[in-house]
C-alpha cells in the first residue's frame, strides 16, 4: 500500500473507532467480554441467582448492548417479575418515564423479600431497563414474564410478544432453573428456555457461574447461603460458550467473580 494511502486508511480507521466508542459511551454501555458470541441467537437468556447484587447489574448492561446492537430493529427484554408489572411497562414513553418510575417503586411487590427477586438490586435493574427502553422509543418492549406457571405460560407470553411486536431478537433475565434447556430430575414439564426454543426460536441460554459469595436459595426453605467456591477465572465478568458436546442444560455461562446479597427495598436484609 502506498504511504499516502496507508495514512488515509489509518486516519479513517481511527475516526471510525473514535465514533464507535463515542456512540457506545453515549449509550452508557460498558464492555461485556464474550457477549458478542450470543449475537447469532434470536433469544439470549441469562440465568440468575435471585437476591444478589451483581447479576441484575450485569443484565442491565447486557440490555444496553443488546439495544445498541439492534440498530433500527425491534427487541423484547423479558424479566422475571409478576405479569402485573406490564401495566407499567406497556405505558413507558420518554415523557412519562419518571411518573411510571415513581409508581413502580411504590408497588407492594417491593414490601417483602421472599425469594430474593424483591431486592434493591432488582429494582435498580428495572430503573436501568426503563432508561434503555426510553432511549429507544418504539423499538424496545420491556416485558414481565412471570405469568404462572412461568415455565409454560411465561414462555408463551414471551414468544407471543416477540411475534406481535415483530421483534427480531429477545433478551431474558430469569432464575437459572428456568433458564435450563432440559428439565431437572422430577421436574414436571419443560423449563422456560426449553419452551421458548421449542417454539422455533433460536436460543442461547447462559447459567451463572460465581467464583465465590453468597446467594439466595429456596430449597428447602428460602434463606441466604454461602455458595460453593468454583475455579476462579479472574477478576472480570465474562461470557463463555461451552463446546457443542457439553451445551446442556445451558449453552454456556457468565462468570461473576463474587456474589453478594442484595438488601431488601423497604426492610432490613433477612
Amino acid at each position: 500500500m502506498p504511504r499516502i494511502a496507508w495514512i488515509v486508511w489509518f486516519l479513517a480507521s481511527m475516526l471510525f473507532s473514535s465514533t464507535a466508542a463515542s456512540a457506545g459511551s453515549r449509550q452508557g454501555c460498558a464492555p461485556l467480554q464474550g457477549f458478542e458470541a450470543t449475537a447469532s441467537a434470536q433469544v439470549v437468556i441469562f440465568g440468575d441467582f435471585h437476591g444478589t447484587e451483581q447479576p441484575p447489574a450485569i443484565f442491565a448492561n447486557a440490555a444496553c448492548l443488546f439495544a445498541r446492537d439492534l440498530g433500527d430493529a425491534r427487541g423484547v427484554i423479558g424479566i422475571e417479575l409478576p405479569e402485573s408489572f406490564n401495566a407499567y411497562f406497556d405505558q413507558v414513553t420518554p415523557e412519562n418515564r419518571e411518573a411510571l418510575w415513581t409508581r413502580i417503586q411504590a408497588d407492594p411487590f417491593w414490601d417483602e423479600f421472599k425469594d430474593g427477586r424483591h431486592g434493591a438490586a432488582m429494582l435498580e435493574m428495572v430503573r436501568a431497563l426503563l432508561d434503555v427502553t426510553t432511549a429507544s422509543p418504539g423499538r424496545i418492549r420491556l416485558l414481565a414474564v412471570a405469568r404462572q406457571p412461568i415455565d409454560a405460560e411465561g414462555a408463551s407470553l414471551f414468544v407471543e410478544t416477540m411475534k406481535s411486536f415483530d421483534a427480531r431478537r429477545g433478551l431474558v433475565f430469569i432464575g437459572n432453573a428456568h433458564a435450563r434447556l432440559m428439565g431437572m430430575p422430577g421436574m414436571q414439564g419443560s423449563p422456560f428456555a426449553a419452551n421458548v426454543k421449542g417454539s422455533g426460536l433460536t436460543v442461547i441460554s447462559l447459567n451463572i457461574k460465581p467464583g465465590k459469595g453468597t446467594g439466595w436459595f429456596c430449597t428447602p426453605q428460602c434463606a441466604s447461603k454461602r455458595l460453593p467456591v468454583f475455579s476462579p477465572e479472574g477478576d472480570d465478568v465474562h461470557v463463555v460458550m461451552d463446546s457443542p458436546a457439553t451445551r446442556e442444560p445451558w449453552d454456556g455461562y457468565y462468570y461473576v467473580p463474587e456474589l453478594t446479597l442484595s438488601h431488601a427495598v423497604r426492610k432490613a436484609t433477612p
